[in-house]
């Protein structure tokens, strides 16, 4: 369906969510290249308050509940909490098309309610932002099959999962589209700036290994704390680890760090501004299971950290090119990780500036102006 561009367009995002994962920002990020880059006017569907911090910015907010503060942000019922409420919004949801006549709608999380709305609302675009790897059991396939197939449009963030898409449940290639988030923006630099907190400094009297993530299952992380205590107990090597985020996992890692009386794993817990933290660390290191695309990784390299990643679908696998812009270890493999952390620990200035300046030439998609170029090819506008 395409559109004329001296048409003022309204655009509606959608992305139900407790706690402030990279999805948020990414939506953000859309909503603000939208903005910035088109004369479109700009809806934020506030299911569960996921978007009220951002209410400083010239959007448009629609509220439905602003409970995100008061529901648990971690564990299987946040899951159960989110879709709950996701559902309890669908006639909060028509009404606010029937009141506003959106063009289009964009799908972050939980994005098979507004894909229903293509059963009712023939005029109204419905693209799919697939936030997150997806994992096909035979309920999610199904969800799929039923629901996502009626998007007008997908986009993936890698090409992978544009192929998963076509291959697992059957969606048609011409519908779907691979473009990056735009997440990344000048406000990363200036807060990478600031201080790190008081209590945290003495921290940084050594060298630093930074990880960022929710401490979930899907992050890895005890995996990690495994091989970073046989690299130092091998190598002798005298670093610093920290992990920025909270999740269910909190107490595993912790008796994990206790159990093995470890004094320089940290667990910084959530931070407002992880950034001043990855910019002043010494390397960054991902052991995800599954990433899509795995933010945090573009986000090091704008910041000039090296990166040291597992090879977990999608995203890791296929925007880190071994040796090229950063080092890739194979996933559950002890061996190959202790041998790629011995080498970007040491790498030249030489080896290091080239792994950097390499992977400033794969974040450049990442912009909000690529992000507004790209989308506007999909709808023709």
């Amino acid at each position: 369906m395409s559109q004329t561009n001296n048409k003022s367009l309204k655009i509606f995002l959608w992305s139900p969510m407790l706690s402030d994962v990279g999805t948020n920002g990414a939506m953000i990020g859309m909503a603000q290249s939208l903005k910035n880059y088109s004369n479109a006017e700009i809806y934020l569907i506030n299911v569960l308050g996921e978007f009220t911090k951002y209410k400083s910015e010239k959007f448009y907010f629609l509220d439905f509940l602003k409970i995100n503060n008061m529901i648990p942000k971690t564990g299987k019922i946040s899951k159960y909490l989110i879709l709950f409420f996701s559902l309890l919004s669908i006639p909060f949801l028509i009404r606010q098309v029937l009141k506003h006549k959106p063009d289009i709608i964009i799908t972050g999380l939980v994005g098979f309610i507004p894909c229903m709305l293509n059963f009712f609302f023939k005029d109204l675009i419905v693209i799919n932002s697939i936030q997150g790897y997806p994992k096909f059991n035979f309920i999610r396939k199904f969800i799929w099959k039923m629901f996502y197939k009626k998007s007008d449009y997908l986009i993936t963030m890698t090409k992978q999962t544009k192929k998963d898409l076509e291959k697992i449940v059957g969606i048609d290639s011409q519908k779907i589209f691979t473009i990056e988030n735009p997440i990344l923006h000048r406000k990363i630099k200036i807060m990478s700036l600031e201080a790190i907190d008081n209590e945290d400094k003495y921290i940084f009297n050594k060298k630093v290994f930074c990880a960022i993530g929710r401490l979930t299952h899907q992050k890895n992380f005890i995996q990690l704390l495994s091989y970073l205590k046989r690299y130092s107990d091998q190598t002798n090597y005298d670093f610093n680890l920290i992990i920025l985020g909270e999740g269910e996992k909190r107490k595993e890692l912790e008796d994990y760090i206790e159990k093995n009386k470890i004094k320089n794993f940290y667990l910084l817990g959530f931070k407002d501004n992880p950034y001043k933290y990855l910019a002043k660390s010494n390397v960054y290191i991902c052991s995800s299971l599954w990433e899509e695309p795995g933010h945090t990784l573009m986000e090091a390299g704008y910041l000039n950290v090296p990166i040291l990643t597992s090879n977990c679908p999608n995203g890791p696998d296929e925007i880190i090119k071994n040796n090229l812009n950063g080092l890739k270890y194979e996933l559950g493999n002890e061996f190959d990780f202790l041998v790629k952390m011995k080498k970007i620990n040491n790498l030249n200035e030489i080896e290091k500036n080239k792994l950097l300046i390499n992977m400033k030439k794969t974040i450049l998609n990442y912009t909000k102006f690529r992000f507004a170029k790209n989308f506007a090819k999909i709808i023709n506008y």
